[in-house]
């Protein structure tokens, strides 16, 4: 269900109008929004896009303040409303803008509450407002997907596979082309080096990711015995997710898709691996009987799409690399052609 917009909070950027929604989620939570449309003859309908941010507590503008600001949805948003096309990201049901909701919750609904399901069927929920909306053709909507929002865009794309409501195309941006379970070995792998942590302790740590990733795929829960570092990690609020996380292999989901897939990485990706991970999902989209793909992994730049010193700079500060944001318009121009 979709609740109506609310047309108060409406302001003019640039020929751009922009709207607070609200959207309705998985089992009735009501989701925070922005609506974009770009100025437009009357009359006429644009191609929509739908901006998924990527894990943790990300909110609609892809930021976790006051630590982590890259502003890389509401970047790309200004980019593609400026080229005629209208979006919508909204604030995941995980984002730091609902603290006062979790606050109220007893914590052993958590796990529930965040579970794989909800976070698809919100997006799903968020994409058919969008495709409802009348400026809107609702046959040329798009979904961008960053990090954990390319697994659900492709998930998505995969559960409405030739129906009347499957995306018209979809935007990988730092998405895992493997499950889980080796993705964070290499991610803790990563932090002991610059911990400069060897030997037996190194060994300690990974061998109880590679433990708990396999326990939580198999049963849904975690080994009791996880090191102290690694418990915010694998803590039972997240087990249900996480199991979706080291279940799911997003390949499977992309063979399904018989839609056109970007597929951007960022070669200096210190989480997702541009040398293990995209060329596995790029194999499984090329392997479609229908659909275009298109591959590019974009030089010297991080996760989160930011210009890079080199390998081992996460760079989540600055202007959103130009080339990603060209490759994108691009793209998107090309396949929600009329």
């Amino acid at each position: 269900m979709i609740l109506a917009m609310g047309l108060a909070a409406m302001a003019f950027l640039q020929g751009t109008t922009e709207t607070e929604v609200k959207i309705t989620g998985a089992g009735g939570m009501v989701l925070s929004g922005t609506l974009s449309i770009p100025k437009h003859a009357p009359g006429v309908k644009v191609p929509g896009v739908l901006l998924l941010p990527g894990s943790g507590r990300t909110d609609r503008n892809g930021n976790q303040p006051p630590q982590l600001v890259t502003n890389l949805l509401k970047e790309i948003s200004t980019t593609l409303n400026q080229s005629g096309f209208a979006t919508l990201r909204f604030d995941k049901r995980a984002s730091h803008t609902y603290m006062p909701l979790f606050k109220k919750m007893k914590s052993e609904d958590y796990s529930e509450f965040f579970k794989w399901e909800n976070f698809v069927d919100d997006a799903t929920n968020a994409m058919r407002f969008l495709q409802s909306q009348p400026s809107v053709d609702g046959k040329r909507v798009a979904i961008i997907g960053h990090s954990e929002g390319s697994e659900i865009a492709l998930q998505i794309g995969s559960n409405l596979a030739g129906k009347k409501d499957q995306p018209a195309a979809i935007v990988t941006m730092g998405g895992a082309g493997r499950p889980m379970g080796p993705i964070l070995h290499e991610q803790i792998g990563r932090a002991l080096d610059k911990q400069k942590q060897a030997g037996p302790v190194r060994k300690m740590y990974l061998d109880a990711v590679d433990k708990a990733t396999a326990q939580v795929a198999k049963t849904g829960t975690f080994p009791a015995d996880v090191p102290p570092g690694l418990t915010a990690l694998f803590n039972p609020t997240v087990a249900k997710l996480m199991q979706s996380y080291c279940r799911i292999d997003p390949c499977d989901l992309a063979k399904n898709y018989p839609g056109d897939v970007l597929v951007l990485n960022g070669a200096n990706d210190t989480q997702v691996s541009p040398e293990r991970d995209t060329p596995k999902l790029e194999a499984a989209l090329k392997a479609r009987s229908k659909g275009a793909t298109e591959v590019l992994i974009v030089p010297n730049t991080s996760h989160n799409f930011k210009p890079t010193t080199g390998k081992n700079d996460d760079a989540y500060e600055g202007p959103v690399n130009p080339i990603a944001l060209d490759k994108i318009k691009m793209f998107l121009t090309k396949h929600l052609h009329p």
